[in-house]
């Protein structure tokens, strides 16, 4: 779908809608989507359309929409009202909950909570859609081919990648697990499914300990409430999937410096640099 299609064209595509009166506002953030919370008579939604550098990210539509549906079922997501993969328009019943921000990871309880549910999220039927890290590498890593300052590193993350051995160990995963995407409404939920596939369940964990920084002590809380003790095996596990995830963040991160170049991503970009070196 074109980044020109408005709201109220995309709205006018859902089956059902006949028109209804709704207001609608752009929400904040996103490269990859343009999103719009709408207001139709007493109910809220989530609008969220593809935008005009979606395709450099290339999100599996339909495999997100399935897993989705899922998460939904058992409660873990929102609830799925419309979705068409082919034009990239998702309508998701609108969460009232509180959103996260790095600050709730500083409560144990909070950590002990969103353990629980990546575990449920891990018990989900698996979707067959396979996570493949040197691909996403490639791609990424493809898409700065005339950027030379940032290929030459981007080249580095494709032989970090490929030199990580993974464990073979798949369930279906989120594979976003950062603060913005969790939800309390009460009980916790996750946000934003579109990079969601069978992965080593320990890249969830190691999504939110490599984009916020958290140190030993809030890993080994994460870790340990997830595994339900101290378990070293998991630990080196979780240590390859930080740096597969650092790797890839620096990629993903490079990508979106080309499209809209920031100083705080670049500054980003070096501190992930040096970490991965």
């Amino acid at each position: 779908m074109s980044s020109t299609v408005s709201p109220a064209e995309a709205l006018s595509r859902i089956p059902g809608w006949n028109g209804k009166p709704a207001t609608w506002r752009q929400l904040k953030g996103g490269l990859t989507n343009r999103t719009y919370l709408v207001e139709c008579a007493d109910e809220s939604f989530v609008l969220r359309l593809d935008a005009a550098h979606t395709s450099a990210f290339n999100p599996d539509r339909i495999g997100e929409i399935e897993i989705q549906k899922q998460a939904a079922a058992a409660g873990l997501a929102p609830e799925l009202i419309f979705a068409a993969a082919d034009s990239g328009i998702l309508l998701s019943r609108y969460v009232p909950g509180r959103a996260w921000d790095t600050s709730d990871l500083d409560d144990n309880k909070n950590l002990e909570a969103l353990a629980d549910l990546l575990r449920r999220v891990h018990d989900l039927p698996a979707s067959g859609i396979l996570f493949d890290p040197n691909s996403v590498a490639k791609r990424y890593a493809g898409n700065l081919g005339p950027h030379h300052g940032l290929h030459v590193f981007a080249l580095r993350c494709e032989e970090i990648i490929a030199e990580l051995s993974m464990s073979g160990m798949l369930r279906c995963c989120h594979n976003d697990v950062v603060a913005a995407n969790i939800i309390a409404d009460p009980a916790l939920k996750l946000l934003d499914w579109e990079y969601a596939c069978d992965n080593d369940p320990m890249f969830d964990l190691a999504s939110l300990i490599g984009f916020h920084n958290l140190v030993d002590d809030r890993q080994s809380v994460l870790l340990n409430a997830y595994a339900g003790g101290n378990d070293l095996v998991l630990k080196e596990r979780l240590d390859v999937q930080v740096r597969l995830y650092d790797a890839i963040q620096w990629l993903w991160l490079a990508n979106r410096q080309v499209v809209t170049p920031t100083s705080a991503q670049a500054a980003r970009l070096e501190e992930l640099q040096r970490r991965l070196l």
